[in-house]
């Protein structure tokens, strides 16, 4: 029995030492939900916000690579327009696990989930707000002996949403959350 435990250690722990890891920076812009709460209406602008991104590859067979990442978009601003006049401001900023598969050949394809968790805050009422999301993305990495580098477009929308936008604080502030991330996302894989 000792005899096979070696053997079986080896062949667990050889695709990890082969594997990639990945580095990346997402510039964009994000858009928010519009909201009407008892005849006011509010439209929070859309805003440019940055990321950085970290991936495991744990399959990269050929041009198939899948990958387990963590994410973290530090704290956007952004003004919000309401039918009052003065709006006031909208800060929103989240981390994220999850996972995405790249087709690898020519012209990257990708696509995955992540699931975020998301702070947002209005001045007066704060919240925290998980929920998954989906990511696109096509690209073209270079082909480099060590490092290599890729650059590409990525879009992102959650899966779900808030809709109530009558009942507390928090479900208003929760039914202006991000409905959409379009940019350019690139990054080192070593």
């Amino acid at each position: 029995m000792k005899k096979l435990i070696l053997p079986l250690v080896l062949v667990a722990a050889a695709p990890l030492a082969a594997q990639d890891f990945e580095v990346g920076v997402f510039v964009g812009r994000q858009t928010y939900k519009d909201f009407n709460v008892l005849g006011v209406t509010a439209e929070p602008e859309s805003k440019t916000v940055t990321g950085a991104r970290f991936g495991y590859s744990i399959v990269d067979i050929g041009p198939a690579l899948f990958q387990l990442t963590a994410g973290f978009q530090p704290e956007a601003k952004t003004s919000v327009k309401s039918s009052l006049g003065s709006g006031g401001e909208l800060k929103h900023k989240h981390y994220s696990m999850g996972a995405m598969f790249n087709f690898k050949a020519g012209v990257a394809i990708g696509a995955g989930l992540e699931y975020r968790f998301e702070k947002l805050d209005d001045g007066s009422t704060s919240t925290n707000y998980g929920r998954p999301w989906m990511r696109a993305n096509v690209g073209f990495a270079f082909p480099t002996p060590l490092v290599k580098p890729f650059v590409g477009l990525e879009v992102a929308a959650p899966l779900t949403s808030k809709s109530n936008e009558t009942g507390s604080a928090e479900d208003v502030l929760k039914s202006v959350a991000p409905k959409m991330q379009v940019g350019i996302y690139a990054g080192l894989r070593f």
